[in-house]
């Protein structure tokens, strides 16, 4: 596998603290953020740093299945990170509301309909990343 994982996951760390940042400092403001912006962003602009690093190493663009595998890898480092973050996050209001008012059965498939959006996100962007990279090296 030609993806550095953990490179990947402290790129979505970075951009899920500062989406949250983000967020609180709107929050002051009184302006809102977009709601599934905090979710697409950072695995966003992670597969993206992560496509450029890899057309940087190989000069060759991945191909369909081995791009597939890749992303659904970066997918799993997003599920184990949010799972580790989960206690940070469990008895925040909101998070406590949705408990008490959402069956976990739907929570558990919220969170999976999540994770492929995620997927679809990551290869999307991997394969956008690695033509930029190749297209850098081209100048």
């Amino acid at each position: 596998m030609q993806v550095n994982l953990i490179r990947y996951g402290l790129w979505w760390m970075g951009g899920s603290v500062a989406m949250l940042l983000a967020g609180l400092l709107l929050a002051q403001f009184g302006i809102g953020m977009p709601a599934g912006l905090a979710t697409v962003l950072p695995p966003m602009v992670a597969s993206v740093v992560e496509g450029m690093r890899i057309a940087q190493a190989t000069r060759a663009p991945l191909l369909g299945r081995h791009a597939w595998v890749c992303a659904a890898a970066m997918t799993g480092v997003v599920a184990v990170l949010t799972i580790i973050q989960l206690p940070l996050y469990w008895n925040s209001p909101m998070v406590t509301e949705a408990r008490q008012t959402i069956p976990f059965v739907y929570l558990a498939g919220i969170f999976l309909l999540l994770l492929a959006v995620i997927l679809m996100i990551n290869r999307l962007f991997l394969g956008h990343g690695i033509k930029l990279g190749l297209k850098r090296l081209e100048e």
